[in-house]
């Protein structure tokens, strides 16, 4: 069975043909584990590059000293959900429990510095949908860097965690810095995204966490001053609670992501109930929803009954080249 790799796998595998440091092939093996299709065709292929992934950790380990000997690399996480955001900072800001209060996930929570020493992920749930949310260890923290950087590559959205408490607008600026010389680019609100390099460019939201704590509300407003031009801001206490649905709103917005939902024609609209959306990029047509349905349908696709804002009215007839929008129900004819 052929495995049918995109564009973007030929890439990576390039690069880790290029690479010259065991760091470098690391990221780009994780990249390529990420980008794989999944099918029955590339189960070998996958056992593959993960048996060198393996070696090359193995490798790492060795070169550091760690003798720790061969072990699953658990900074290759699959992607899961309608997108990935991934939770950035540095040691201490509340990380671990925003992850936890979000998702449920179980993160060690510690007030001590480097308590996370490998990503975690959960699902946060918005509305209809679950979204992959993971937790990380500081980007300042070397002896996981060229791990995390493969997997910051394949993340869809950057969640810049900042303690409200602690020096957060010099925190912020740090971790900015940091991973603009690893090669990525921030994206800031109303940027056109045409042509972006998504292993690279970003979009970026901040978590201004530890909100219940006295004297938290004016640092917020520091961070207003100096990033809320540029950035959507997000007031939380993951100790609390707060802030969670707001967040999750943010990130449902940057992900640029529509919600659509496929009606039999036996069905009754009175009788239909809104769950299990197709989820698509924002601009996406008739077409592209038949096809996540199955592969075979959108070749046959006739047209498409469509309820929602999309349309000039409800139960429209529209064609497969009809761009949807998020809400829209639709009966696909074949």
């Amino acid at each position: 069975m052929p495995t049918n790799v995109p564009p973007q796998y030929r890439d990576a595998e390039q690069r880790f043909r290029d690479a010259v440091t065991i760091q470098s092939k690391i990221a780009a093996l994780q990249e390529m584990l990420q980008i794989m299709p999944k099918h029955k065709g590339t189960d070998h292929l996958k056992a593959q590059l993960r048996s060198r992934l393996s070696k090359l950790m193995t490798e790492l380990d060795t070169s550091s000293g760690s003798g720790k000997g061969s072990k699953t690399e658990p900074f290759s996480l699959p992607k899961e959900g309608a997108g990935r955001c991934t939770l950035i900072g540095p040691t201490n800001v509340g990380k671990s429990l925003l992850l936890s209060s979000s998702t449920g996930a179980k993160s060690k929570v510690g007030s001590y510095a480097l308590s996370t020493q490998e990503p975690i992920p959960g699902m946060f749930p918005f509305e209809d949908i679950y979204i992959q949310m993971v937790d990380t260890p500081p980007i300042t923290n070397r002896s996981t860097q060229s791990r995390l950087y493969g997997l910051l590559r394949t993340t869809d959205i950057f969640i810049f965690v900042a303690d409200l408490t602690n020096q957060a607008v010099e925190n912020t600026n740090e971790s900015f810095s940091e991973l603009k010389e690893w090669g990525f680019k921030l994206i800031e609100k109303n940027t056109d995204l045409e042509d972006r390099d998504f292993f690279t460019m970003k979009p970026t939201i901040i978590a201004c966490n530890k909100a219940d704590i006295p004297g938290a509300l004016d640092n917020y407003e520091m961070m207003e001053n100096k990033f809320g031009e540029n950035f959507p801001l997000v007031l939380t206490s993951a100790e609390e609670e707060v802030g969670i649905e707001e967040l999750g709103i943010e990130i449902f917005n940057s992900l640029k992501i529509i919600r659509v939902y496929t009606k039999s024609p036996r069905e009754k609209l009175d009788n239909f109930e809104k769950k299990n959306p197709i989820v698509l990029p924002i601009g996406s047509t008739v077409e592209e929803a038949a096809l996540q349905v199955h592969k075979d349908l959108s070749k046959s696709l006739k047209y498409a009954v469509l309820w929602g804002s999309s349309g000039k009215f409800s139960g429209q007839r529209v064609g497969r080249t009809h761009e949807l929008s998020d809400g829209d129900i639709i009966e696909i004819h074949i």
